[in-house]
């Protein structure tokens, strides 16, 4: 029986990371912003909201096609005659493409001047395009995680828990980037966002503080299982628990994206009512770290992907 060496993966690292981070921080952006607008009719919120995720996702596919090296590889996937449409590289292709468009579309007619030009949505047609958009891009947070579950060779990848846990991480980091974000861009261009800033901090906040929790407990069954599994799995996780990556884990992850900003929220600006300066700050500071925290998560679980080669 020959012995195997595992060989840590090379070709998803730095770039990927960040496609995976912008795509489902834009994918959890949408639904935030309208929730808002069917609760409220909050037009600022979607505003903001829809042209921060319409940004975040051209520019995480802009990282995917640099990391593809040539742009014409990316055509190819919507026009190739073997086009593998049980890809899940093809299947997220196509949900990314839609969800821009729609989230595009949902975002027009709250920008100012798309009514100075006689532009007009009425209020159910905005529902639905927002609806769309809202399922694609929870449809793309998963997608991502998915993506990685679909290369077979890299056992660590192959579970059903890693479209959660992006899921939970893209939620976490789309409902901080309001705090961190949105919020401040709010209350420097609309004076009126003020009167309903600390309702919309404190509901946001307080959503967050369990999904955190949430990925906190995600994380210790995926790695848990992963340790009890596959070689390839134990190997991986070791990786990330004990091994070269685990101070990054620990601290970038862990540490920094999850335990100190639930510390904040639940210790400090889950306890006052308004919005005064330090909260704007505190919350701004713990919506980065979750932030940081998401990317990093990526990064980490891409790079401790092995793959198994035989020695003979």
């Amino acid at each position: 029986m020959s012995e195997i060496l595992f060989v840590r993966q090379e070709w998803w690292e730095t770039i990927i990371a960040g496609y995976l981070f912008l795509g489902g921080l834009a994918g959890a952006i949408v639904p935030v912003a309208y929730y808002y607008w069917i609760k409220e009719k909050n037009k600022m919120l979607s505003l903001v909201g829809g042209i921060s995720a319409f940004i975040g996702i051209v520019v995480g596919i802009f990282l995917l096609i640099l990391d593809l090296g040539i742009p014409s590889h990316a055509i190819e996937m919507f026009i190739s005659p073997r086009l593998n449409l049980g890809s899940w590289m093809t299947i997220g292709t196509y949900i990314i493409v839609l969800f821009t468009i729609f989230t595009g579309l949902y975002t027009i007619p709250f920008l100012p001047w798309f009514k100075i030009i006689g532009g007009k949505f009425t209020r159910k047609q905005i529902t639905i395009l927002g609806g769309i958009a809202s399922i694609l891009g929870l449809a793309t947070a998963a997608y991502t995680g998915f993506l990685l579950g679909a290369a077979k060779g890299i056992q660590f990848w192959n579970t059903p828990i890693l479209p959660i846990l992006f899921v939970a991480s893209a939620t976490s980091s789309a409902l901080c980037f309001y705090c961190a974000v949105a919020a401040p861009i709010l209350l420097k261009l609309y004076p009126q966002f003020k009167d309903i800033a600390a309702r919309v901090r404190l509901q946001l906040q307080r959503f967050d503080l369990y999904v955190m929790l949430g990925e906190l407990f995600i994380i210790f069954v995926y790695l848990n299982i992963a340790l009890w599994g596959l070689p390839g799995t134990r190997e991986s996780a070791l990786l990330l628990i004990s091994g070269s990556l685990a101070p990054l884990f620990w601290i970038g992850v862990v540490l920094i994206g999850l335990v100190i900003p639930i510390i904040i929220l639940w210790g400090y600006t889950l306890r006052i009512k308004d919005e005064r300066q330090e909260v704007i700050i505190a919350s701004a500071i713990a919506g980065w770290m979750v932030l940081i925290g998401a990317f990093i998560l990526r990064y980490v679980i891409l790079t401790a992907g092995v793959i198994a080669v035989p020695l003979i």
